[in-house]
């Protein structure tokens, strides 16, 4: 897989190269960690992203909720977008154990 991002600032760039770093970096450690990246596509973060070329194009399949609020109970309370790889391959391997609710920690 290539993925090829334009149309992003220097500090949007260093940020995703710093999420990309944590990934090896879990990899090598052998743990598992919920990373994120905030995407503010009401500001100046207008990213065309291609994969192999082509247009990103989102997984369809029941993988459970993937939309949650984070911080409930505060005024910093936000929006979030989960997606779990391990969900997505039990959907392809057909297996349907999605009915585990997404758990977070209220930060």
């Amino acid at each position: 897989m290539n993925v090829e991002f334009s149309n992003i600032t220097e500090a949007q760039a260093k940020a995703l190269e710093d999420l990309f770093a944590v990934w090896n970096l879990l990899a090598t450690k052998q743990k598992g960690r919920w990373t994120a990246f905030f995407a503010d596509g009401s500001t100046d973060f207008k990213p065309i992203i291609k994969i192999d070329g082509k247009d990103p194009v989102r997984f369809d399949g029941d993988i459970g909720p993937r939309w949650n609020t984070i911080n409930k109970d505060s005024e910093d309370e936000d929006e979030v977008y989960f997606v779990d790889y391990e969900r997505i391959e039990s959907v392809l391997n057909g297996r349907n154990d999605q009915s585990q609710d997404i758990e977070q920690e209220n930060a």
